[in-house]
């Protein structure tokens, strides 16, 4: 055999080997990335929901990293698939502006709280720096699930993970209610979780509640939608029963209301699957939903479900959430300013301040005391309401950036409810009840500003807007790349 046929020999087999290596690379990689993934956010959550600089650091630093991963991975693939995170633009909209914020504007010389003019749109280019930092990582994050998860064995480990924060957090929340002496000097395996402080892991039992009630409603969800097994019925009610059960000891007023509202919707747009059912018996003749008006049905169930909910609520959450809900705001000291109508005064005193482009994000608390009424005393750090406090720091551009990210959630759901995979279908229904609650409950507290509760927020937005493929489209897929 020439020297010539050996060499050509060797590069054809050089050349079949390469591509299975890079093949190889490619799966270990997206493997890899994946399960860091889920990783970083079941750690995310753990200490106080990532509230430490050194935590929120650790987490920036890890998802800089995953993304570093999947640019490799994309680079050897050769396809970036943009198409997947369409539905997130807004999301970089909002960092660009975020970073905008900063930048020194030659054209804008406004007077600063110093001796010296500020030709920046924020008033401290500090905080408002690392406040970008801070939503660039979270758009990363959202960026990288939705290109992570990819098939529907993905899409269910999600669920999972996202299920299994919710039920760990409600039984640490009991045990600690249970086990916690009230005169401990010491915290709950958490440094910082004295008695009576907060709820669960976290040093808020709103924050708390925020966690929680997404679960609840990815439980419900994927009951009444179709999406569970016959036999494995029984273990997610029993979930849904320990998480339901921490939710009302935490006594949270917003989270009780979120979690009404999404146990409504979900009963409501679970009906009509239900009625099909028993529309009518194995003879053809009707039954009580052939004969009563479904308007009727509907309204009757939602006001005996609300009446029921409200009555154990009331019943689990006993004289603690009876005296909290009688002291209306829940503000020991009205002079200072800091109820929530007078917080809520004072924002909007600053919005209209600085309607168009707001005072830049992260600096609220510096730009809220001119506008505070009372003694002042207490130094306001949020605006209990995230709507109002997005519209403090980033103003009318900030607000409708948001709404453009709400339109495409909305448009891209309503294709994951009409999916033909059952599963993907419950869990989106779940998914969506949960933002529901989370919109509700924003509108008295600033859970979205914590970082674990926002990312436990994105997941649950790209549980109800990703784009799965089937096992055998995935190993087609599979086999065509080798």
């Amino acid at each position: 055999m020439s020297i010539h046929k050996i060499d050509d020999r060797r590069k054809t087999t050089e050349a079949k080997i390469q591509p299975k290596l890079v093949s190889t690379l490619i799966r270990v990689l997206d493997r890899i990335g994946f399960f860091c993934l889920l990783t970083v956010i079941v750690l995310v959550v753990i200490p106080y929901g990532t509230v430490d600089a050194w935590w929120e650091a650790a987490f920036e630093c890890a998802i800089f990293g995953l993304t570093a991963m999947w640019i490799l991975e994309s680079l050897l693939r050769g396809s970036w698939e943009i198409h997947r995170v369409f539905v997130i633009v807004p999301m970089f909209l909002l960092t660009a502006y975020a970073f905008l914020q900063t930048a020194h504007l030659p054209f804008l010389i406004a007077p600063g709280d110093g001796p010296l003019p500020r030709r920046s749109l924020t008033i401290d280019e500090y905080q408002t720096h690392l406040t970008a930092v801070k939503i660039l990582v979270l758009t990363l994050c959202a960026m990288l699930l939705l290109q992570r998860v990819n098939t529907t064995s993905r899409l269910k480990w999600v669920v999972r993970v996202i299920i299994g924060i919710a039920l760990g957090s409600a039984l640490f929340g009991i045990a600690r209610q249970v086990l916690q002496a009230p005169t401990s000097t010491s915290g709950f395996v958490l440094p910082f979780l004295f008695p009576g402080l907060g709820y669960g892991q976290f040093l808020s039992s709103n924050a708390f509640a925020f966690v929680v009630e997404m679960g609840f409603a990815l439980v419900l969800g994927l009951i009444l939608g179709g999406g569970v097994a016959r036999q494995h019925i029984l273990l997610y009610v029993v979930a849904g029963v320990i998480i339901w059960t921490a939710l009302v000891l935490a006594n949270s007023r917003g989270g009780l209301i979120g979690f009404i509202c999404e146990t409504v919707f979900l009963l409501v747009m679970a009906y009509p699957r239900f009625a099909q059912r028993f529309e009518r018996d194995v003879d053809g003749r009707p039954r009580i939903f052939g004969v009563i008006p479904p308007v009727l049905v509907k309204g009757v169930a939602v006001l005996a479900i609300v009446v029921g909910l409200t009555f154990s609520v009331v019943w689990m959450g006993g004289q603690e959430l009876a005296t909290k809900m009688a002291q209306g705001e829940g503000v020991v000291e009205p002079e200072a300013g800091t109820t929530r109508t007078q917080i809520w005064s004072s924002t909007w005193q600053l919005i209209k301040h600085r309607p168009l482009t707001g005072v830049g994000f992260g600096t609220y608390f510096l730009a809220i005391p001119q506008f505070q009424t009372g003694s002042g005393r207490l130094k306001l750090e949020q605006a209990h309401n995230d709507y109002l406090d997005l519209a403090a720091n980033g103003g009318l551009i900030a607000v409708l950036i948001a709404l453009c990210f709400v339109g495409l959630v909305v448009w891209r759901a309503r294709a994951s409810l009409k999916s033909g995979d059952s599963f993907r279908r419950a869990a989106a229904l779940g998914a969506i009840a949960a933002l529901i609650s989370v919109a509700v409950h924003s509108f008295v507290d600033f859970g979205l500003q914590v970082t674990g509760i926002a990312v436990i927020a994105l997941a649950m937005t790209v549980i109800a807007v990703v784009d799965v493929r089937s096992s055998a489209q995935t190993i087609r897929i599979s086999r065509m790349e080798e």
